[in-house]
């Protein structure tokens, strides 16, 4: 470039900067903070910050409209409720914490948050409206969010069918002012973030019996049958064995409820999917166990062993999951799952008659405490209002008050019908005398909210027991082995408190008063329908029936009730409820009327006399006080009594007292309840009677109405089939009943529709048995006349006895049912029944038969339930999709969308659910029914899983169908073909018109000739990845390379690029030749040859790449077994084929060697068959692998536990004897996990994360850090324990990644873990904290949180004298926008200047870090732009720089070790669909010095092992050339030998001193420049002289010139008696001494020589 061009080209790229806006040497990093983030609430200031407006404060909107819509809804709600808004302060209609939010001065709290396009994080609300929105309303307001930049997709949207409100997340906070201004709205609130808040309880709540109180419900025969309860939770396992069937006779818990002969489940639905708005109806599991616990206490029946024992356990379980797994969410669920139930309260579940619609709803959650205003609502919020409207429809709402142990009444709890409980603390014993309230527990009033019934604000009703409740427990996933199914609850209990453990309590408590008010038969129980009476009369019965000690203070301000503000109207007493509810004191027995009795004053209305009434069932005997009582003064006592009798076989008739003279509930309208046993078939001629009178004011008795009613039997049996074997064709179902008057056999599979299937009469029955009709025996009165009573039979030929009739002697007829049929059997009515199912009208599967009898009276049979199969057709495979939908993915990241012309994957789950093996399986791939892609697997076995990837690359954009197809050609006779496709929708975007070039993250990297990592003074190509987003060609891109430097970014090349086709991409490189190590900054930016771009800012890319002298070697494959994985891989020694690898198949953990050349042998043993999940191992330079795992093991009683396990592995596979460290835990009561371990010379550290139910006693859950401590231990009694060095954290074990423990100085350790923080935004997320502190240290007291949406922790700390360095990584955000994070601090974890790195690594997955000499050696992996791919950098803690980051491979990473004899680092990653294992060489500078051999092995990028196979290759073919040329030498040797004709003896010359004299300056000049270099030459026979002596006289006359020219002189040298060059002159012989006729010098030679050269000149001397 020319010198001109050269001053032009600042100014040039000058002005570009200025015009197209690109970034010129600026990178930055954000600067760490030393502080630890708290979370802070601050109330808010009384003047709120105002709306804004345009600029402008926003003007007052009118509160009332007076006009709505056309299509609009008359309002569900009370109009103006919204005034008196409980988080409106300044009473405009829009919520105090959104306007804050709006603001700045606060963020959004929603669970679903997401990042707006507003920058802001969007927020979750509740629109209200004046009117019940219609459709304009909709589409205005959808609108408004969609301007800003709202998604339907993945978003909720519900319009409420109970409230006069939309409710809808991910809003855009810029929206906000804008919905608020939409015609029609009232308030806009932030949805609330929820959180969830037995067998001595039931007894001490006087509920179920025991021998400290007698008078409980449960002993009355009250069990909460018939009713049905609404668990609104995290969800419930329903397969529990106290959850799953009320005989608890069902012994497998895989069966679904279906399979079950009397499930308790009937229904449920989801209402936290994500992006859906409403409630799924579904099963929902369980993930957090709440639901599970609380659904126990309800309901549970406590297994067959009946310990655990809920309160309501003939109660029927419908589970609404409105919480997330990690237990809470947003009240969108909340309200979807209220609004699912008020909408099914009267459904029928298909289950049986008894099991309809909802009547109680539990619901143990509340508001998380929040950060603005008080936390004490009013009962305005829209889950107080739905509640509201849940109670009007006769559901009664039971809420738990909350355990802040403050004044904090609020959401569904707040509501003015929510029946509200308090933490009982019942000291763990049935005696209710030391019951006190828990400190914890929440207390009242509700704030006012000015409706003038301060009933409203009486929060809490009751208190119930709630601490240590024993009761079931939910199937923790274990995950012990990836893809493995889901555990099941089983027979597992747990304890846990709370308000939630108080309300479940309650709810059941509620389900048995409503059996008993329907059994009585009262008034609130028949309204039509069902309203807010309900609630009230059982809001009543529970103030009345509770305990309330006189030691406790009275509210004065609540109409002088006794109601206190922490235990409400007191403690749930079973025995008081049922005295209020059944009407009597004491035993409830009183006498008879008292005589004398006259007149008929009561009459029986129902049942009607001689209606039929059926063994097992419960009536009610209701009648009212009749004119003659009316007249005859005030009736002020009523008394009834029930009596049965009945014929035992060979006995005269017996009678007994059902109920005792008793007063009825009611005077004027009284009722009765009465239940008939079940008799023996031997007990005949059953007849009950009612009786009943009444006083009047002045004690006068009336007579006795009595009512006669026969009573006859209802049951059923299935004798057929018996479901031991498959069924096919026609199958006969058959068995036995008992019935009255006719009798319909219904039948149905699973839940299906009831089918009649036989119908049979007894041959006499008719309309007016229905109504009742008395039957006599005989066919005469007592007057001999005709008998109207006489029907020409018994009673008992209607129960389809055999019947007979006979004639007396006076004529008469007498009907009977004799005691044996006419065969001689007995006759008890037993009739068969049967009927045929068509089973080839269902597909082959399991099914459940369910057959019932109806009676002529219409009481319906329990239902026998058997379970059958079906198998018409010969085994054949059925393939379906798993998945509910399909995933489309880049590089296993999911996309919500993409660009056209983007590789994609497609993924699914499918299953083989047939009983046979399918081959050759094809899927297909659609795209608005054209194909895509297509494969073939080879075999899918019977109930095998199979993750179905399928590439996708569109080029057209829009909303695109997608379908994937099974079997495509129909090839595989499949159980059913219909299931064989899975479809949905894709967004795919439309590439932006014209130009746009991107850099992406992750596309620039580096290579040399032999690695991809640059070396230092070697030529390396730098380059860069340029895609083209926009759909326009690119032509004649531009690109510079520039490097940052001392004076900022200085160019260093130019390259081009030709053609970019639009969305497409190419390669830009850059020659570069790098002079250090270290981190190299680069700048790499493209210009399109247009000048035009779309976007700029992606142009330009700064990358920090990492100079180092390290070669990576080639691939070796890891040829493991189909299933088995790579766990570790571990360096032992500097012996080549001492490393081992571990894997895991199955759950066993297996061992390899590596050879010298990197291939696996694998070791005859095995590390762990019942491995759990954690390891951890280092390897050490004495050829020993210290390992620390987690293993299950069978303990006592065959419970499965699980340890903490130590052992040592040598370079041959040999173990140690196993050292069990940890206690062992049932899976059931806790885990172990993530732990890790540290080593320092003998001395081994070891910690891990431990959650205990049992931890302190206490029997809550507790998860605790645990340290173990040992110096070279040979037993497991050598380890020194602490189990919980640090407390009470809140981890989940569904995270994985272990924690990061290290050495420091002395005795300190230091520990990276993970935990949930919430600090800042209220937000519950995974963290990541530090803690350091004294190994033997009681607990430590030091924590800090340092990383947010933070994972994979990974720590190293450098001792250095008594200074630490700690060294820490980990991953920040979620997969599609994670980093990585560096920071290298002191023990404080204050950041070293300019020692920290984050960099953006989308899709993060795995790093590793090991220690070598030239610094922290860090590998990770990181989604690019054409996939996954491994990077490598370097931490130079002496430096004082972080070099991130060299794209080494395209693959995953998994593990690695380093071996620093060897200067090698091994590696494990996932690439090219293998598994394979490289090394990083190091031949750099290092802390001592390495060999050549090392630097050549490096420059070669070989490992040791194949450097020396490589060596001896070299080695041998030396040493065989060295044989050839030593023999070839040899040869010539012997012959040249025999050629000699002149034998030099041995002599030896003596040289004198002196022997050239320094001649005057007249004497010839000679220069050194005038010596000719000759050639040498061998003196033989013919003369010709050597130009060797002439060489070395030349020599030496250089010599002493150049010694003279140093001192500038010339010098001449004489040669006395210089001859003629043609002359031979022999010298004089003297004495032995001759003298060189060329040069003179003087010299010995021995006698015998004939001929010598001369030692100076080399001239030939001839003696």
């Amino acid at each position: 470039m020319s010198k001109g061009s050269r001053s032009i080209a600042p100014l040039f790229v000058a002005i570009l900067v200025f015009f197209l806006d690109v970034p010129v040497g600026s990178a930055s990093v954000m600067g760490g903070s030393d502080l630890e983030i708290i979370e802070e609430f601050v109330e808010p200031d009384s003047i709120l910050p105002p709306l804004i407006c345009d600029g402008v404060i926003c003007p007052e909107k009118e509160p009332s409209p007076n006009f709505s819509p056309i299509d609009s809804r008359p309002a569900v709600m009370e109009h103006g409720w919204w005034d008196n808004f409980w988080s409106d302060e300044d009473s405009n209609g829009f919520d105090d914490r959104l306007q804050l939010i709006v603001s700045g001065e606060r963020e959004s709290v929603s669970k679903t948050t997401i990042m707006g396009e507003d920058g802001r994080f969007t927020v979750a609300i509740i629109v209200h409206y004046s009117w019940h929105p219609g459709n304009s309303d909709i589409n205005a307001l959808r609108s408004v969010i969609s301007a800003h930049g709202w998604d339907a997709e993945g978003s909720w949207f519900m319009v409420m069918d109970h409230l006069d409100s939309i409710v809808l997340d991910h809003v855009p906070v810029s929206s906000l002012i804008e919905i608020w201004q939409l015609d029609g709205v009232v308030l806009v609130e932030e949805q609330n973030v929820i959180v969830p808040y037995l067998d001595r309880a039931t007894k001490g709540s006087k509920v179920r019996e025991s021998g400290v109180y007698d008078e409980a419900l449960r002993g009355l025969g009250y069990h909460g049958s018939g009713k049905v309860i609404a668990i609104l939770d995290t969800g419930v396992d329903n397969e529990h064995f106290s959850l799953d069937d009320f005989s608890d006779r069902n012994k497998d818990n895989s069966n679904e409820p279906d399979d079950i002969e009397d499930p308790k489940w009937v229904g449920g639905c989801d209402a936290t999917g994500i992006g859906q708005s409403g409630c799924n109806d579904e099963d929902p599991d369980d993930g957090d166990g709440h639901g599970t616990h609380v659904a126990g206490i309800a309901l549970g029946t406590g297994d067959s062993r009946r310990v655990n024992q809920g309160y309501s356990p003939g109660s029927y379980l419908v589970d609404v999951k409105v919480m997330e797994d990690y237990g809470g969410g947003n009240s969108q669920s909340i309200l979807a799952g209220i609004q699912w139930v008020i909408n099914n309260r009267d459904r029928d579940w298909g289950n049986n008659a008894s099991s309809k619609g909802i009547h109680v709803v539990s619901m143990s959650f509340g508001r998380a405490s929040s950060a603005v205003g008080d936390s004490n609502e009013d009962g305005t919020s829209a889950e107080a209002s739905l509640v509201n409207q849940a109670s009007e429809n006769g559901l009664v709402c039971v809420s738990a008050i909350g355990n802040d142990g403050a004044n904090n009444v609020n959401s569904v709890g707040s509501a003015d019908t929510s029946i509200t409980v308090g933490w009982l603390d019942d000291q763990n014993s049935i005696d209710r005398s030391d019951d006190s309230i828990s400190p914890n527990s929440n207390y009242g009033p509700r704030a006012d909210d000015d409706d003038g019934d301060s009933w409203d604000e009486m929060k809490p009703w009751v208190v119930a027991p709630g601490s240590n409740i024993n009761s079931a427990q939910h199937a923790e996933s274990s995950g012990i082995i990836p893809g493995s199914e889901v555990n099941r609850a089983s027979d597992d209990y747990t304890q846990l408190s709370g308000s939630s453990m108080s309300t479940p309590a309650v709810a059941g408590l509620v389900a048995i008063m409503l059996e008993i008010a329907e059994a009585r038969n009262m008034a609130f129980m028949n309204e039509e329908p069902p309203g807010i009476e309900r609630y009230e009369a059982i809001r009543g019965f529970l103030a009345s029936g509770s305990e309330f000690r006189n030691e406790w203070t009275v509210d004065g301000s609540f109409e002088e009730n006794t109601w206190n503000t922490r235990y409400g109207f007191g403690i749930i007493d079973g025995g008081e409820v049922a005295k209020s509810m059944l009407g009597y004191a004491g035993d409830g027995n009183v006498n008879g009327p008292e005589p004398p009795q006259l007149g008929n004053w009561v009459d029986i209305e129902r049942p009607a006399e001689f209606s039929w009434l059926i063994e097992g069932e419960t009536y009610n005997l209701r009648g009212h006080i009749n004119e003659n009582g009316e007249e005859n003064g005030t009736i002020e006592e009523v008394r009834a009594t029930i009596e049965m009798e009945y014929k035992e076989a060979d006995q005269p008739k017996s009678k007994v007292i059902l109920v005792n003279w008793t007063n009825p509930t009611g005077i004027v309208n009284w009722t009765l309840p009465f239940s008939v046993p079940k008799l023996p078939d031997e007990f005949t001629d059953v007849m009950v009677t009612g009786k009943v009178a009444a006083m009047n004011d002045i004690g006068r008795w009336s007579n006795n109405t009595e009512f006669e009613f026969p009573v006859g039997k209802l049951n059923l049996t299935l004798e057929g089939p018996s479901g031991t074997s498959d069924l096919e064709g026609s199958v006969t179902v058959f068995g036995e009943f008992q019935s009255v008057g006719n009798a319909t056999v219904q039948w149905r599979l699973d839940s299906e529709e009831w089918q009649v299937g036989a119908t049979y009469h007894d041959g006499y029955w008719g309309n007016e048995d229905l109504e009742g009709q008395e039957h006599s025996r005989y066919s005469l009165n007592d007057e001999g006349g005709s008998n109207p009573a006489w029907r020409g039979h018994a009673y008992c030929a209607h129960m389809f006895r055999y019947h007979q009739v006979k004639w007396d002697d006076q004529g008469g007829r007498i009907a009977d049912c004799p005691e044996t049929d006419g065969d001689g059997g007995e006759n008890h009515g037993w009739k068969e029944w049967s009927f045929d199912i068509d089973t080839t009208r269902y597909k082959d599967d399991e099914y459940r038969l369910s057959v019932r009898v109806i009676s002529a009276v219409g009481v319906i049979s329990e239902e026998i339930r058997r379970v059958v199969n079906f198998d018409n057709i010969e085994p054949m495979p059925d393939l379906q999709f798993v998945s509910k939908s399909i995933s489309v993915q880049e590089f296993g990241i999911p996309m919500p969308e993409a660009f056209s012309n983007t590789f994609l994957e497609v993924r699914a789950t499918i299953r083989n659910t047939g009983d046979k093996a399918a081959s050759d399986v094809g899927i297909t791939l659609e795209e608005d029914g054209e194909r895509r892609d297509e494969y073939v697997i080879a075999n899918i076995d019977s109930g095998e899983y199979v993750e179905v990837v399928l590439y996708w690359n569109p080029l057209k954009h829009g909303e695109l169908f997608l379908t994937i197809t099974l079997d495509p050609l129909g090839s595989i006779t499949e159980l059913d073909e219909n299931n064989n496709y899975l479809s949905g929708t894709f967004t795919v975007l439309e590439r932006p018109p014209g130009i746009d070039l991107a850099i992406r993250s992750g596309a620039v990297s580096a290579v040399t000739v032999a690695s991809p990592i640059p070396r230092p003074d070697e030529s390396s190509v730098i380059q860069a990845r340029v895609d083209n987003l926009g759909s326009q060609d690119a032509m004649g891109i531009s690109g510079t390379l520039e490097i940052m430097t001392g004076r900022g970014w200085e160019l260093v090349s130019n390259s081009t690029i030709p053609l970019i086709l639009g969305g497409a991409h190419s390669i830009i490189s850059f020659p570069y030749v790098p002079n250090k190590t270290g981190p190299l900054e680069l700048r790499i930016s493209v210009i399109p040859d247009e000048g035009n771009d779309n976007d700029w800012s992606n142009n330009v890319r700064i990358k920090t790449l990492l100079v180092d002298s390290t070669t990576l070697t080639g691939p070796r494959d890891a040829e493991l077994s189909p299933g088995e994985t790579p766990v570790e891989v571990v360096s032992l020694g500097y012996d080549d084929g001492d490393d081992l690898l571990i894997s895991e198949k199955e759950g066993s953990l297996f061992m390899y060697k590596l050879s010298p050349t990197k291939t696996l042998v694998e070791c005859n043993n095995v590390i762990e068959e019942r491995w759990a999940g954690e390891i951890s191992v280092i390897g050490t330079e004495d050829g020993y692998a210290h390992i620390v795992w987690t293993r299950r093991f069978l303990g006592p009683n065959w419970f499965l536990m699980q340890t903490v396990s130590y052992s040592t592995i040598d370079s041959s596979c040999r173990m140690t004897p196993t050292q069990d460290l940890m206690p062992g835990i049932p899976l059931s009561d806790g885990k172990y996990w993530g732990i890790d371990m540290d080593l320092r010379e003998g001395e081994i550290l070891v910690s891990g994360y431990h959650r205990d139910i049992f931890s302190g006693g206490s029997l809550e859950e507790i998860t605790d850090i645990f340290i173990l401590y040992a110096e070279t231990p040979l037993s497991s009694s050598d380890w020194f324990l602490n189990p919980s060095i640090i407390q009470d954290i809140d981890a989940d074990p569904s995270h994985k990644d272990p924690l990061s423990v290290e050495f420091g100085f002395e005795e300190q350790a230091h520990i990276l873990y993970q935990t949930i923080r919430n600090d800042t935004t209220g937000k519950d997320r995974l963290g990541v904290w530090y803690s350091h502190g004294e190994i033997r240290q009681e607990t430590w007291s030091y924590r800090k949180a340092v990383g947010d949406e933070a994972a994979l922790p990974e720590l190293t700390v450098l001792v250095d004298g008594e200074e630490e360095k700690l060294v820490s990584l980990w991953r920040e955000g979620d997969p599609q926008n994670s980093e990585l994070v560096v920071h290298v601090t002191d023990s404080s974890f204050r950041l070293e200047e300019g020692m920290e790195s984050r960099i953006s690594a989308r899709g993060l997955a795995g790093i590793g870090v090991v220690e070598s000499e030239r610094g922290i050696q860090v590998l990770f992996d990181r989604v690019g732009p054409s996939g996954p791919q491994v990077e490598y950098g370097l931490i130079d803690i002496d430096g004082g720089w972080v070099g991130l980051s060299d794209m080494i491979v395209e693959g995953q990473f998994n593990s690695m070790d380093r071996s620093e004899e060897n200067r090698e680092t091994l590696i494990i990653i996932y690439s090219s669909g293998g598994w394979q294992i490289r090394t990083l060489v190091d031949d750099g500078d290092s802390k001592r010095s390495g060999g050549l051999s090392d630097q050549i092995r490096s420059s070669l990028g070989l490992d040791q092992g194949s450097f020396e196979i490589l060596l001896i290759g070299v080695s041998f073919s030396i040493l065989l050339l060295g044989i050839v040329a030593l023999v070839t030498l040899s040869s010539q040797g012997i012959r040249w030998i025999g050629r000699r004709r002149i034998v030099d003896g041995e002599s030896s010359v003596v040289m004198e001193d002196e022997v050239v004299d320094i001649v005057h300056e007249s004497d010839l000049m000679i220069g050194s420049e005038l010596v000719e270099m000759v050639e040498e030459e061998i003196y033989t026979e013919d003369g010709v002289d050597s130009g060797s002596a002439k060489r070395k006289s030349r020599r030496e006359r250089r010599g002493v010139a150049s010694e003279s020219m140093e001192d500038g002189m010339e010098f001449a040298v004489e040669i006395p008696g210089l001859p003629d060059s043609n002359e031979k002159t022999a010298p004089e012989l003297v004495g032995g001494e001759k003298v060189c006729p060329e040069c003179g010098s003087r010299f010995r030679i021995d006698f015998g020589i004939t001929v010598t050269k001369c030692p100076v000149c080399d001239s030939r001397v001839y003696v």
